[in-house]
């Protein structure tokens, strides 16, 4: 009923009538505090119930796609101030994202001093080096594969593309991919296991080939398909039975905050950046849980699974979709990218942002990693 001068009293007060019309709360609970209360829990109930909802089935996505974790935060191998190896992936990513600059085989100016430095890192690591060059849909690029030779058949193989985006520096994607491949393979100097393992640097990995028959990752494998291929790499015959890519591998903080997720992995994940991260295809999830019980024989430093298709959000950018494509498991390990390190790929990913004594840590326990697979 509305405001009006028909419903005053001729004392000047409103009627008794329009006193519970207007105040109905009042009536039934004098305490104001309580009606107000009990309104405002009315009208928000259902998106209390909706947040709650939401939460519920956030955590069932989480607990779905992934895998129970392994290490501790906080643990760490103390590499010491001045060690030779991190000194060695500080190097790799300086000369990459600074010397080289741009990394492309179409712009950038010192390619061949980068295809040089390629070339001397698989010979440097003892490796037998192939080279791969191919011309896709008007896109060249040139690959190198360092073969580990196997005493039985069988191959895995561990990669990392080298070239970069734009103008972006991109000392953390891709360089210290590439430091870490170089590293995992110095540290498998010399040795031998059952199976072949390839080292493969990759070339045209960043958008726009990125995903495309044009990416080095897809244009190696085609090449590898064929019969003179796989006996040139795989003398003992057998087949790849299993592909790492290397991501993102330099940014690590034990810092609350350093580690930035969206809903619904904000429910599950950890706010330190301290971890690494190994997210396999939909189909791998048994490959993923091997490999995160192989780090975690290896090492006490943490490390999470993930069983996700690449298009996922929080998928760091990798050469797996080929190798997916041809059914063989695939699995992408990285330091999470993005999601603790805002300026990837832009003018702010620079060496200076990195940890390399914490990246040296996590390189020598993935060589371990890829010796107990290959031992197999």
């Amino acid at each position: 009923m509305p405001f009006s001068s028909a419903s005053l009293r001729p004392g000047g007060g409103p009627s008794s009538e329009l006193r519970a019309e207007r105040h109905p709360k009042e009536r039934r609970k004098p305490n104001s505090h309580g009606s107000v209360s009990g309104l405002v829990r009315r009208r928000f109930t259902p998106l209390i119930s909706a947040a709650s909802l939401a939460a519920l089935a956030g955590l069932g996505v989480v607990h779905t796609v992934g895998l129970e974790p392994v290490g501790r935060s906080g643990s760490s191998n103390a590499v010491a101030e001045g060690d030779a190896f991190a000194d060695a992936l500080e190097d790799s990513v300086i000369f990459q994202s600074g010397d080289i600059g741009c990394r492309t085989s179409r712009n950038s100016p010192r390619q061949e001093a980068l295809e040089d430095y390629l070339r001397q890192a698989v010979l440097g690591a003892g490796l037998r080096l192939v080279e791969h060059a191919y011309t896709v849909e008007s896109v060249s690029g040139r690959n190198f594969i360092g073969v580990l030779p196997g005493r039985g058949p069988g191959a895995i193989l561990v990669g990392a593309h080298f070239d970069s985006l734009g103008k972006s520096p991109c000392a953390n994607a891709s360089a210290s991919a590439v430091a870490a491949l170089e590293g995992v393979a110095g540290e498998l100097r010399g040795k031998a296991f059952e199976r072949t393992v390839l080292f493969a640097f990759f070339d045209n990995g960043e958008r726009p080939n990125h995903g495309k028959p044009m990416a080095g990752a897809a244009a190696w494998l085609e090449d590898f398909s064929s019969e003179e291929r796989q006996a040139e790499l795989l003398p003992n015959g057998g087949e790849l039975e299993l592909a790492l890519l290397l991501s993102s591998f330099g940014s690590w903080s034990d810092l609350e905050g350093s580690h930035r997720v969206n809903f619904p992995w904000s429910l599950a994940v950890p706010d330190v950046a301290d971890w690494v991260a190994i997210h396999g295809g939909v189909g791998d999830r048994r490959a993923t849980a091997d490999l995160l019980a192989s780090w975690g024989r290896q090492t006490d430093l943490p490390a999470r699974g993930f069983a996700l298709p690449s298009w996922a959000p929080g998928v760091p950018i990798a050469d797996e979709a080929p190798f997916r494509a041809a059914s063989i498991p695939a699995l992408v390990i990285s330091d999470t990218g993005g999601q603790r390190m805002p300026e990837i790929r832009t003018a702010g990913d620079i060496p200076q942002v990195l940890n390399f004594r914490a990246m040296a840590e996590r390189v020598r326990a993935l060589a371990g990693v890829v010796a107990e697979q290959a031992s197999r």
